[in-house]
């Protein structure tokens, strides 16, 4: 007849107890995710508020550009209707799209120097990131190391226990 069991199918705690655990605490690791997270989501802010302002200016500036082309076109047209003959009219088209393609090249210029500025600064920003991972491969590393040393000293303690019992059979 089979003898009635004290513990439930799933305790493992006799087993557990001689089995050197380690320390699954996030205690351990908990300030260090702190200052690591802290880090990268201050440079992940601080990526996507640079990309925003310079984006902004961006349009600002095309809203601009697009606003006063606008009004060129207009100027041109009223221009145009008030010539008198053929030279007036090729002259004054002439102006006009010599104007237009110079500050078109200039618009182009600025935007092209306003997203090099902005990759410019998110590199840098890139760069923090970088830094943050390396800091965070360190000390979770030393955390890591920590808690094994913490495992280490709990198993030696078991084994000593173990040892005499080792002896007697």
């Amino acid at each position: 007849m089979p003898t009635k069991r004290d513990t439930d199918a799933f305790d493992f705690s006799n087993w557990m107890s001689e089995w050197p655990l380690p320390g699954f605490s996030n205690w351990a690791y908990a300030e260090r995710e702190d200052q690591i997270e802290a880090r990268t989501v201050a440079g992940v802010q601080k990526m996507g508020k640079t990309m925003w302002s310079h984006a902004e200016k961006a349009f600002e500036d095309h809203m601009k550009f697009v606003s006063h082309r606008l009004q060129q076109d207009f100027e041109c047209v009223k221009s145009l209707s008030q010539c008198s003959a053929p030279e007036e009219t090729m002259t004054t088209l002439q102006t006009f799209y010599a104007k237009m393609a110079t500050e078109y090249q200039d618009h182009f210029e600025k935007q092209a120097a306003l997203l090099r500025e902005s990759f410019s600064e998110n590199a840098a920003v890139v760069e923090e990131l970088n830094e943050t991972a390396m800091v965070s491969v360190n000390e979770l590393s030393k955390a890591a190391e920590e808690n094994l040393e913490e495992v280490k000293r709990a198993a030696k303690p078991a084994s000593t226990r173990k040892s005499p019992a080792k002896s007697r059979s």
